[in-house]
């Protein structure tokens, strides 16, 4: 089962994928927000996507706020449009995240959707979405 991590912006949105056994996010592209419905759907075709994961932007009050909004906006059309199912995922400091894992002064929109998508799957794939259980050895 494939998954697809969308990290939407106002200028430009990011996409991940998941290997096929949905383990592991993998940075697919950088997309102007512009075409980004056409090439979604065009990927979530090729790539036989089951589940679309969006980033959910959250205010320091755990709000949502404009950026939310918008991110819920492209998910309801894409589940509406593609009829695949759509969930959302807290992208709280993904974005510096994919900053610092990229090395440079921009984050990476693409390496932000995997990270949004990782956090998913590693969620998912924990009991009762409990915290992953740590290796102290």
């Amino acid at each position: 089962m494939r998954f697809l991590g969308v990290d939407a912006g106002e200028a430009r949105v990011g996409l991940a994928v998941s290997d096929p056994e949905g383990r592991y996010a993998i940075p697919l592209e950088v997309l102007p927000a512009s075409a980004a419905f056409p090439a979604i759907r065009a990927v979530v075709a090729r790539e036989g996507i089951a589940v679309i994961v969006v980033g959910l932007a959250r205010l320091p009050s755990g709000d949502e706020g404009d950026a939310a909004r918008m991110a819920r906006r492209l998910g309801e059309r894409l589940r509406r449009t593609l009829d695949v199912p759509v969930e959302y995922e807290d992208e709280t400091l993904t974005s510096q995240a994919a900053e610092q894992a990229v090395g440079r002064g921009r984050a990476s929109d693409d390496v932000a959707a995997s990270i949004i998508l990782q956090q998913y799957l590693d969620r998912r794939s924990t009991p009762a979405g409990g915290p992953a259980p740590h290796d102290d050895a």
